[in-house]
């Protein structure tokens, strides 16, 4: 199914955006929610909502990923907010104990080596600010410019916060400079 671009020529068919960016948008998403399971399922989410919106977004040439990453992002979002109410009322339930303390993901920890888990784990110490940096930056590859574009700021800011998150990351990590 071959869409149009509403600012002006035949835009790639959604079949090739998919191709060209899922790989992207699940790195990114598994760096924000560390669980693959979840984040397969965000990235489902993400390209389900890009592929109704595609036909119409005015999208200039070379930024469909940055698109696709804004859509992620705010599924991330949604996602931390349906967790932590879950999570809350589980532990009003059950006493504090909630549904990750119950079962071990033993899926997760086989199929990620153990250099992801640690930088997962290291990431889960950063702000939210930084794991979003560093997911555009480093699980997705977006250079500084993009970043800039998908988080609304300049890209200045998009380099100097890559950097000090970058540096914020390697000190969880006892990495040394």
């Amino acid at each position: 199914m071959e869409r149009a671009d509403v600012a002006g020529p035949v835009a790639l068919p959604f079949e090739q955006v998919y191709r060209d960016h899922a790989a992207r948008v699940f790195r990114y998403c598994l760096s924000q929610v560390s669980n693959r399971g979840d984040a397969e399922d965000l990235a489902a989410d993400v390209f389900a909502a890009a592929f109704h919106a595609y036909g119409v977004a005015e999208l200039a040439p070379g930024a469909v990923l940055a698109w696709l990453l804004r859509i992620a992002r705010n599924a991330v979002i949604d996602h931390r907010r349906r967790h932590t109410r879950r999570s809350a009322l589980l532990a009003r339930f059950f006493g504090g104990e909630t549904e990750a303390d119950q079962k071990t993901n033993v899926e997760g920890e086989v199929v990620l080596r153990d250099e992801v888990r640690q930088a997962l784990a290291a990431m889960a110490h950063l702000s939210e600010k930084d794991r979003t940096v560093l997911g555009l930056r480093i699980a997705a590859g977006l250079p500084h410019n993009e970043v800039a574009v998908v988080l609304g700021i300049s890209e200045h800011a998009a380099t100097m916060a890559s950097k000090r998150a970058l540096t914020r990351l390697q000190r969880h990590l006892g990495v040394s400079r």
